[in-house]
């Protein structure tokens, strides 16, 4: 079951599930179905929990690679602890006084400046490889869940046209399960473009890591270095997301993409003819005015 952050331990538990045994898998099943209970829990309380010896839950830490109980527990803690800052965020910026012309015209200033700072974060190599591995890519896949979910699909819509017609959202009609089907036959002439905003999902995560280990190239749009799918991409680009009153804003994601998709047309070696003949769906009559035959000629 999906958790509403990411989580390391989540993660964890995803890539070792199928090795573990029963009473493990017992203690997974529970704390993925309940994580904010299972982080509160001693070792003896969660093995009481889940029907198992205390040794068991002791050893099911290391079994999905900690150290020990305590190094787990804390992992567990700080999931839970960033899952809790968006709660008490609200908590803190609520202004019984403003106005909602006042929230709205501050909401709007927030966006102003995560443009600016999203403007100021980018830099010539990263927007330079990510055009050149959109354009040298066999196929691209592309993923988001949430609100990364209509980002990716922008991104989908912005460069179906100059990509050849190779690119596909993953998920779109299955989710997770659905992408990862589509997943397993990446290799290292595509693409795999992953969009992940806090609450960081873990379905993004492990799909991003199932990319990595099939020899895929992989870019990530984000909001930090310290996103949990920044470490598995060849290239990352920044789209800074702070907002008051939400857990975030994906006002610069969706300028980003759209800028991204800008520069890909304009690196397209038939960005220009494919402009014409998608505007001549429109205007049959624009072929005259450019001087080519409506079959490009």
């Amino acid at each position: 079951m999906d958790t509403m952050y990411h989580s390391e331990v989540a993660s964890r538990i995803g890539r070792a599930y199928q090795d573990l045994s029963l009473g493990h898998r017992r203690i997974a099943d529970f704390i993925l179905r309940s994580p904010a209970e299972a982080a509160m829990m001693t070792n003896v309380e969660l093995a009481s929990r889940c029907n198992v010896s205390n040794a068991t839950a002791n050893r099911f830490a290391k079994a999905i690679g900690f150290k020990g109980f305590p190094e787990f527990r804390a992992s567990q803690m700080d999931a839970l602890r960033m899952d809790m800052a968006a709660v008490e965020k609200l908590r803190t910026e609520i202004d019984d006084d403003a106005s909602n012309i006042d929230i709205m015209r501050n909401g709007l200033t927030q966006d102003l400046d995560n443009l600016q700072n999203t403007l100021d974060g980018l830099d010539e190599a990263s927007c330079s490889h990510a055009v050149e591995l959109i354009l040298d890519a066999q196929r691209i896949f592309t993923f988001g869940s949430g609100i990364s979910y209509y980002i990716a699909g922008m991104l989908t819509h912005g460069l179906e046209p100059f990509c050849r017609g190779n690119v596909t959202m993953m998920g779109a009609t299955g989710g997770a399960n659905s992408a990862y089907r589509r997943l397993v036959h990446c290799n290292e002439n595509d693409l795999a473009v992953f969009i992940s905003f806090p609450r960081y999902s873990p379905n993004t995560v492990e799909l991003c890591g199932v990319a990595k280990r099939r020899g895929a190239r992989i870019l990530c749009i984000t909001d930090s270095p310290t996103s949990p799918v920044a470490r598995d991409a060849d290239v990352v680009l920044f789209a800074e997301a702070n907002r008051r009153l939400l857990p975030n804003s994906a006002t610069s994601a969706f300028a980003l993409v759209d800028a991204l998709v800008a520069a890909i047309a304009n690196q397209s070696t038939d960005g220009a003819d494919v402009q014409l003949r998608l505007a001549e769906r429109y205007m049959p009559d624009i072929s005259k005015i450019s001087g080519k035959d409506p079959d490009g000629s």
